[in-house]
């Protein structure tokens, strides 16, 4: 994957201050706000997210959305819980790495929906194919924030990732995608087919069964092993 230390801003600033929330020029603040608001919309934030973020009336957000869009802003509750990640290791592995892109670009004197802002430029320019749109980019924080999720160490590779606190096999998603495919113990691949799965390491013997307590499903590309996603 690409390094990414700064995205790139698609809008210039009105001055070196606009960005951030200790800037004590009325008129700078005000202009921070509405380029947030416009690059928010851009990216496809709902109006109801624009406004929270930014403090513009919602009437004006889906002014905006549908000013930009063509179309009126999606209505309904966003989303807030982790059932939509926790469906798939690919998701879970992607919401690691906004996670620590997150802890990377907040603060600094960000605002919220700057750092929204960064976090997924960053995120779109090193993966090619997202598979998390910009609401579900908002959530991860979030999920930790309200101690649904909680940063666990992988016992495999030693990186510290998000996920609910009560799953107790600790290792990340991507080390769950790849021993998947490989023995735990000697690394020797293992043999995919149809059918049940094998039960132990035809190398090592080492089982390879996996604690089934919310257990997170892995998915991959190819058909014989569950839906894509």
């Amino acid at each position: 994957m690409e390094s990414c230390n700064r995205p790139t801003l698609s809008i210039t600033a009105f001055c070196e201050c606009t960005l951030r929330e200790d800037c004590d020029l009325a008129i700078c603040t005000e202009i921070g706000r509405l380029q947030e608001a416009l690059r928010l919309t851009q990216l496809g934030a709902r109006a109801g997210l624009v406004s929270q973020l930014t403090g513009m009336e919602k009437t004006a957000a889906n002014r905006l959305y549908r000013r930009l869009h063509g179309k009126l802003s999606p209505s309904g509750l966003m989303p807030f819980t982790d059932a939509w990640y926790l469906k798939c290791a690919r998701r879970m592995l992607h919401a690691s790495q906004v996670w620590h892109l997150h802890k990377r670009l907040a603060g600094d004197g960000r605002s919220p929906g700057r750092t929204l802002i960064d976090v997924y430029e960053c995120y779109t320019q090193r993966e090619k194919k997202p598979l998390l749109d910009l609401t579900r980019t908002f959530l991860v924080p979030r999920l930790v924030t309200m101690n649904i999720w909680r940063e666990h160490l992988c016992r495999d590779c030693g990186t510290h990732y998000p996920a609910p606190d009560n799953i107790t096999e600790n290792r990340c998603a991507g080390c769950r995608i790849h021993y998947r495919f490989r023995c735990r113990n000697c690394q020797a691949p293992v043999p995919q087919s149809r059918g049940r799965p094998r039960a132990r390491c035809d190398r090592c013997g080492t089982s390879l069964k996996q604690s089934s307590h919310r257990k997170i499903k892995e998915t991959t590309n190819e058909p014989s092993h569950g839906r894509l996603c």
